[in-house]
């Protein structure tokens, strides 16, 4: 189910970002918010969110 959230593009990780949450959404919708899949899956997408911010701040940085 996850996809390791090291060595992907920006277009892939935006992707599996969306991707991700839209598994949550429908997860949240069918199970109870604090069942052990909607937690996984949260987490899995704070991985992924936490990532594409590093990636965004390293560009950033870089263009000082």
């Amino acid at each position: 189910m996850p996809v390791a959230v090291q060595n992907l593009s920006k277009r892939a990780l935006l992707t599996e970002i969306e991707e991700t949450r839209s598994k949550m959404h429908y997860l949240t919708a069918k199970k109870h918010r604090t069942a052990e899949e909607v937690v996984e899956i949260s987490t899995h997408l704070d991985k992924l969110l936490n990532q594409y911010q590093s990636m965004q701040l390293k560009n950033n940085s870089s263009l000082l």
